[in-house]
């Protein structure tokens, strides 16, 4: 598979005028090359050319990507005794980029490794790979929807294991440990980070951290997790009322649950990215609540948790069959609380399909 995607990649070089692509350990590296890497303090370095494949790489990584890597690689090793600069010297002796075009995976890419290319090449004309990139990963095949499907269930699951324990007077942050544990039972690979449990007032802001505020009676109370199997990420928010909630959050959560319904009914090929955000934001709107909306209706959703394309005003890029993404929208009164739908959808050949499958109705715990 990573010998199709590579091929793949340099066509798209070719068409680009690109001569190098340069890919720092990331979700880019690990497409190509199926090697799980982090950034750290010793330099790793992927640059592709037209016909070669080159690595500068920590010595102690060596028997890892030896021993995994899916595409020919030239390994350029070094040491700590050395530190990375060996590893300029070994690929000097290979390869040549001075007045060559290079594209650097600019999001992932840092002042460390950019700095480091350019004087080992004065002369050459960088770019940004993200089209690159974006043009190679956002459309999945079968086997990557199915692990996206699995880590689906992974968070369903969990979460269903998660509802015994919620109950008023437990803490944000003890849910939010919790949940993380079950998705472990249950089957993620990874969690990189905490999941958000955000209760009354706090579930009206969007992106907070769980606290160690107690649960009360009346609460609106947030669940939105991640997690990944075989390397690909779900992403699932569901929302809750703990006892008796007032009449108003109980109209913005019918509201959001039919924003949410419109937003995947939206998805098909041929519309637009823009188009999902458009019928979602509608609904929101129509009920009077448009201003409290606060983002994006969705965004690409793979081996990243937040990828391309943008379910999102302006991103006019045309859905076709496996474009994978979440549809969230969202409401949040502030000081009083909020309420987030979350699904994850793939694009099929004659509409769309949720891979969440778990009742989007307002449950009281």
């Amino acid at each position: 598979m990573s010998n199709e995607r590579l091929a793949r990649l340099r066509a798209l070089m070719a068409q680009r005028d690109t001569d190098a692509v340069a890919i720092v350990p990331s979700a880019n590296l690990f497409y190509l090359t199926g090697v799980h890497m982090h950034l750290s303090e010793r330099v790793t370095l992927a640059l592709i050319t037209r016909d070669e494949a080159h690595l500068i790489v920590p010595a102690l990584e060596v028997p890892r990507v030896e021993s995994r890597t899916k595409i020919p690689l030239t390994l350029h090793s070094w040491s700590d005794a050395e530190w990375v600069q060996a590893g300029w010297d070994s690929l000097k002796r290979a390869l040549s980029l001075d007045g060559k075009n290079v594209a650097v995976d600019y999001y992932a890419a840092r002042v460390l490794e950019l700095t480091q290319l350019q004087r080992f090449a004065p002369t050459l004309r960088l770019s940004d790979a993200n089209e690159l990139f974006t043009a190679l990963r956002m459309t999945k095949d079968a086997s990557e929807v199915d692990a996206m499907r699995r880590a689906a269930r992974v968070l369903e699951d969990s979460i269903n294991a998660l509802i015994p324990e919620i109950r008023v007077g437990k803490r944000e942050n003890e849910l939010a440990a919790r949940w993380q544990w079950l998705m472990f039972e249950h089957g993620a690979d990874t969690i990189p980070d905490a999941p958000i449990v955000a209760s009354g007032p706090n579930s009206a802001q969007p992106h907070t951290t769980s606290t160690a505020r107690e649960l009360q009676n009346g609460d609106m109370l947030i669940l939105d997790g991640w997690c990944t199997v075989d390397s690909y990420y779900g992403d699932i928010t569901r929302t809750f009322a703990l006892g008796d909630v007032s009449d108003e959050m109980k109209r913005v959560y019918e509201t959001v649950k039919r924003a949410n319904e419109a937003g995947r009914a939206g998805a098909r090929p041929g519309a637009l990215c823009q188009d999902v955000d458009r019928a979602a934001r509608a609904v929101i709107r129509d009920a009077g609540y448009g201003d409290f909306f606060l983002h994006r209706t969705g965004h690409g959703l793979g081996l990243e948790v937040h990828e391309a394309p943008n379910m999102v005003e302006g991103d006019t890029r045309a859905l076709t069959p496996g474009i994978t993404f979440t549809v969230e929208p969202g409401i949040y009164l502030a000081g009083i609380g909020g309420v987030r739908i979350e699904d994850d959808v793939v694009v099929t050949q004659d509409g769309s399909e949720s891979l969440m499958i778990s009742s989007r109705e307002l449950r009281v715990l």
